[in-house]
């Protein structure tokens, strides 16, 4: 179980991950960026299940806003 200190940057981490990324356009530099801070992320948290759970769902909602 992840400490509540750690969870919460965890939370900052995604939120500045989608934040950056969720009004951008899509291309293939930006989308191998968004790959790469996002394996950092995960890394980051030593591929804990909530970091896992927490970057899909940034991830599901980029991918989202890309196809509409």
């Amino acid at each position: 179980m992840m400490a509540v200190r750690t969870a919460f940057q965890l939370f900052c981490d995604c939120w500045h991950l989608y934040r950056k990324y969720i009004l951008r356009t899509a291309n293939e530099g930006a989308l191998e960026q968004f790959k790469k801070e996002t394996e950092e992320i995960y890394a980051r948290y030593k591929q804990e299940p909530m970091a896992k759970e927490m970057l899909m769902a940034v991830i599901n909602e980029v991918e989202r806003k890309e196809k509409v």
